[in-house]
């Protein structure tokens, strides 16, 4: 038996990722990239300006949605007829990117 610690007020918890990026971990998937990854919220509000998950003719890609378009990150637009082939996953809520890159110097 022994007596309570008068450090135990000052005890931290350890920092949880998954509760920090994951606002609707049921709804909330990975999606991998040659950069690193996102997480994808397939519930989340989706409005012009936003970075969002799509598949296109059966490829997952990444871009930004606007009201008539999407633009993908080489700067160019789906639109008009093109909408059709495409199927939003949901809304991009978190970018982690890899740090490790063996073509840069130490």
């Amino acid at each position: 038996m022994g007596f309570v610690s008068p450090a135990q007020d000052y005890v931290e918890h350890r920092l949880d990722l998954n509760d920090l990026l994951i606002q609707n971990p049921t709804n909330t998937f990975r999606v991998d990239t040659p950069e690193g990854f996102v997480l994808v919220d397939s519930v989340a509000r989706i409005k012009p300006g936003d970075m969002i998950a799509y598949q296109h003719l059966g490829y997952p890609m990444m871009g930004k949605m606007y009201t008539q378009a999407i633009i993908t990150p080489d700067g160019e637009a789906i639109e008009g007829e093109a909408l059709e082939d495409v199927i939003v996953l949901g809304k991009v809520t978190c970018e982690v990117l890899f740090m490790h890159d063996d073509t840069r110097p130490f």
